[in-house]
């Protein structure tokens, strides 16, 4: 057994699980919700627009993106002439 915790194979699942946990009784419930959201083709086909999205440096569109609102708040460090 790997002391590596979340196992690269099944990164995702654990991640959600550990998240979902907070807020449900159950470790199984946890991993039974998150297996459901790792296998809805619609949420991996909204992961895979966003980091498509920003592999190219464009905004996603999302709203509650982290990575978007900070870009947008950045300030430019570069001069610019007049």
């Amino acid at each position: 057994m790997s002391a590596i915790y979340p196992p690269a194979d099944d990164r995702l699942r654990h991640l959600l699980a550990q998240e979902i946990n907070l807020s449900v009784d159950t470790w199984k419930l946890a991993f039974w919700i998150a297996d459901g959201i790792v296998k809805s083709p619609e949420i991996r086909a909204e992961l895979e627009r966003i980091a498509s999205a920003h592999a190219v440096g464009q905004p996603c569109g999302d709203r509650n993106c982290h990575t978007c609102w900070n870009a947008r708040l950045a300030v430019s460090t570069e001069e610019t002439t007049a």
